[in-house]
């Protein structure tokens, strides 16, 4: 029997100061439902409201992470239960990363004519170029090509087939060419972007979505930053005939990505979006209504190093038959228990007693070594979550 239960007002989600290393919001919301649970393992559970852009499956429950004591399932909707999900072998992978946004029009106009027949948007998308203020363009992610390099190698030895997409390959043309295509893995990792609507209803352009639906605006609100997509964010404006290199939401929801089983978008901000009564209109929205059937997202800005790390390891336990769950749930703790070895000089007063005591004093002391974790914040490893993962 379906049970209505009590929680708490939306208020006293936004006046939680620290929702990842206290219990506060697991009083608020998971210890009133688990009473009801019965101790089972698995709780699936569909967001609303601000609980889409809050990872609330990564909170703490008295000291101890929730997703230790149960495996918490985001679904789009509740529905995906009634369905057969069997997995599937993955066959193909598409890995996108170490993208090259500073490009001369030679070079992005001879990786557009690989795609010449394919069609286009000529339109510049203004209102985001605008909301961005991203005049002087954005940089290059050296871990994100490592990263790609290292997936690829992993998947090469147990013969998965896997194309990449670095430097000025990775264009938007280049991505909407796999419209259509039999894709089981699509990796992207590069910069995402999400404009709320108070930002971009200050663009001078806001007569562009005039008659647009609401879900059409929002949608192109979100997207991804491609090969080449510096010449439109410093200058306004785009090659002729030419991609822009950002890619919106609403520019991913026309492609055909049925039979799309992962979409893991290694990029910040790649899980929010305008929020609606019926979830969010974002990338997730967009991928969705293209046939993505899992995606792997971000919250917010993620660390360059740490994705690397993370993303590394995820595929590391995917490739060796986990579950998308369980892999991403063991490349957290990864990430949260990941070691490095720092030196510590040691200040002048502590060195001049430690050369006295070696009574050498034209030799430097020794220096400390020490173990530090450095990215045991949930900054560095809550921010992705996974929607629709239940294989």
């Amino acid at each position: 029997m379906p049970q209505f239960i009590p929680l708490c007002e939306q208020k006293s989600i936004e006046e939680i100061t620290d929702i990842y290393s206290t219990s506060t919001l697991y009083n608020l919301l998971w210890k009133p439902i688990l009473t009801y649970s019965g101790n089972l393992p698995n709780i699936y559970f569909t967001p609303d409201g601000i609980l889409h852009n809050i990872g609330i499956e990564y909170t703490m429950a008295d000291s101890i992470p929730l997703q230790e004591k149960y495996n918490l399932y985001r679904l789009s909707s509740t529905r995906l239960l009634a369905q057969n999900k069997n997995r599937n072998n993955t066959k193909k992978a598409i890995l996108y990363g170490g993208l090259q946004y500073d490009a001369d029009s030679v070079s992005l106009i001879k990786e557009h004519l690989k795609y010449a027949t394919r069609s286009y948007s000529p339109n510049l998308d203004t209102i985001v170029i605008d909301s961005l203020t991203l005049r002087g363009g954005v940089s290059y992610l050296p871990a994100t090509l490592t990263e790609i390099k290292n997936i690829h190698a992993s998947m090469q030895q147990i013969n998965i087939q896997s194309e990449l997409y670095s430097e000025l390959q990775g264009t938007e043309e280049s991505f909407k060419s796999l419209s259509g295509k039999q894709i089981d893995i699509l990796h992207i990792a590069t910069h995402g972007f999400y404009v709320n609507q108070k930002r971009s209803s200050e663009s001078p352009h806001t007569s562009i979505n005039k008659g647009m639906s609401k879900e059409s605006s929002s949608l192109k609100r979100s997207g991804l930053l491609m090969s080449g997509a510096n010449i439109a964010l410093k200058k306004g404006a785009n090659l002729k005939d030419v991609e822009d290199g950002i890619l919106t939401a609403q520019e991913i929801s026309t492609l055909d990505l049925r039979g799309l089983e992962l979409a893991v978008l290694s990029a910040c901000q790649t899980g929010i979006g305008d929020i609606a009564g019926d979830g969010v209109f974002g990338l997730q929205r967009g991928f969705k209504k293209a046939g993505a059937n899992t995606l792997l997202m971000s919250l917010w800005k993620v660390d360059d190093n740490a994705t690397h790390l993370l993303m590394t390891e995820f595929y590391k336990n995917l490739l060796a038959g986990e579950s998308k769950f369980e892999s991403l749930r063991k490349a957290q703790k990864y990430v949260r228990d990941y070691e490095e070895e720092i030196e510590i000089t040691p200040n002048k007063r502590w060195e001049s007693q430690i050369r006295q005591k070696m009574n050498k004093s034209k030799e430097p002391a020794p220096q400390k070594i020490k173990k530090i974790k450095r990215y045991a914040s949930p900054y560095y490893w809550a921010a992705f979550i996974l929607l629709d993962a239940i294989d």
